[in-house]
């Protein structure tokens, strides 16, 4: 009888994954999102405790969590959206057709392509730049790094550093892992710990080489103008709780309290662009924009596109606060097959290395606050200056309060890469 009960349940059970894999995979697939796709890679969908204590809860979590998985690792089709004229160009060209081909979302109101030309790539590395080498628990979300961790992947360590005088926000101990050299010179390792690779693009060793990344200088000098240009691609992103019409809830209201920390806590002016652009022509028009606010503001040396990403409602705690995730973004100019004619940008590897020493810096004093970097095929304006960045705050069921929280841990980052701290 027993044995009979066994087969019983284990038939049953095998009915069940059956009966959800069929409805799984007969609907249709949610888009892709990002906020999903760049998060470290899953190891277990269903606890064991709950599984043991009643297999139809186990099997409905593994359904779930196998529905979550897909959503960025499913093979979908592109969603046509706004195309570089460049590229779609060159498509022309190829096959004789009038008519051009659309890129890629992120997710559902991510990036589109960029258009424009470059300038000179600057000398911008300094190889005596002592840059931390630091990174949290890269599988949790928990607020500090895993102790057990840091004993396998490097040393912990904490740093007073010269934090006088810095808000009470600001981090002053690294809570996090600290990688060491030998650690951070293996590509894949760097590659799979803190970058999602779009289909759309590929990623080679020589723009992954942590060295060149993290003795790359991106420190700006003290000022009294303007130095960083804070806009918005996509103005009208909004967040849970956002009221329609009303701009001071939407990401423009989360740029507003990053511009305002910025140059009332750590005395870097900002100049914050506000317009709202249509959806179908915004990263042209962010471009007019761009290349005539850098023509009248030469002391402008870091450019922010700050967005919204789509996804799930991920809350991390910081300073006791509940705080929206942040993931940065980089458009690598290339596709597997190789660059992309007449879309090139000058400044590749500097933006890469602002974002990879923003990341460790964020993995070292906010573990859990940041997903990997996300890599995609296009250059998405960031082609204008060395220091150039596009940074994905929350999603859709973020609140409003989760995204303004976030800027706080995002000021201090910045501050620690752009004075060096």
């Amino acid at each position: 009888m027993g044995n009979r009960k066994g087969s019983m349940g284990g038939s049953g059970t095998a009915i069940l994954i059956l009966l959800a894999a069929g409805i799984f995979f007969l609907q249709d697939g949610p888009a892709r999102l990002t906020a999903l796709a760049a998060r470290p890679s899953m190891v277990s969908f269903v606890n064991s405790r709950d599984e043991a204590a009643d297999p139809v809860t186990g099997i409905l979590k593994a359904a779930s969590g196998l529905q979550t998985l897909s959503s960025f690792i499913k093979d979908q089709a592109p969603v046509p959206t706004q195309a570089d004229p460049a590229y779609a160009a060159a498509v022309r060209e190829e096959t004789g057709s009038g008519e051009g081909t659309g890129g890629w979302t992120m997710g559902m109101n991510g990036p589109e392509e960029t258009v424009g030309e470059g300038e000179t790539d600057p000398a911008m590395e300094n190889e005596n730049a002592e840059i931390e080498i630091a990174a949290g628990s890269l599988g949790g979300t928990e607020e500090t790094g895993n102790p057990e961790a840091a004993g396998t992947a490097g040393e912990t360590s904490s740093d007073t550093g010269e934090t006088s005088g810095l808000p009470a926000m600001a981090a002053t101990e690294i809570r996090g892992t600290v990688y060491t050299k030998e650690q951070l010179s293996d590509f894949e390792f760097v590659k799979k710990s803190f970058f999602y690779v779009h289909k759309s693009t590929t990623v080679y060793p020589e723009q992954l080489n942590a060295e060149v990344l993290l003795g790359k200088n991106m420190t700006i000098p003290d000022s009294e103008e303007p130095q960083i240009l804070l806009f918005h691609t996509h103005g009208s992103e909004a967040y849970s709780d956002s009221v329609e019409g009303d701009a001071s809830m939407t990401v423009v209201g989360v740029g507003d309290y990053l511009a305002q920390l910025l140059t009332d806590q750590y005395g870097i002016r900002v100049l914050h662009v506000t317009e709202v652009y249509p959806y179908s022509d915004s990263y042209s028009m962010a471009l007019d924009m761009l290349e005539h606010t850098l023509a009248e503001n030469p002391s402008i040396q870091v450019t922010i596109d700050l967005h919204r990403d789509s996804g799930g409602h991920d809350v991390v705690d910081i300073n006791g606060k509940p705080t929206a995730p942040v993931m940065f973004f980089n458009g690598m100019c290339q596709t597997p097959e190789g660059p992309l004619e007449d879309v090139e940008n000058p400044y590749l590897l500097d933006n890469l290395a602002f974002n990879f020493q923003l990341k460790l810096k964020a993995e070292a004093y906010y573990p859990g606050f940041t997903l990997r970097t996300f890599l995609k095929a296009y250059r998405y304006n960031q082609h204008v200056l060395p220091r150039a960045t596009l940074v994905e705050v929350g999603t859709e069921n973020n609140t409003f309060e989760e995204a303004r929280n976030a800027m706080e841990p995002l000021a201090d980052l910045l501050f620690k890469v752009l004075k060096g701290k």
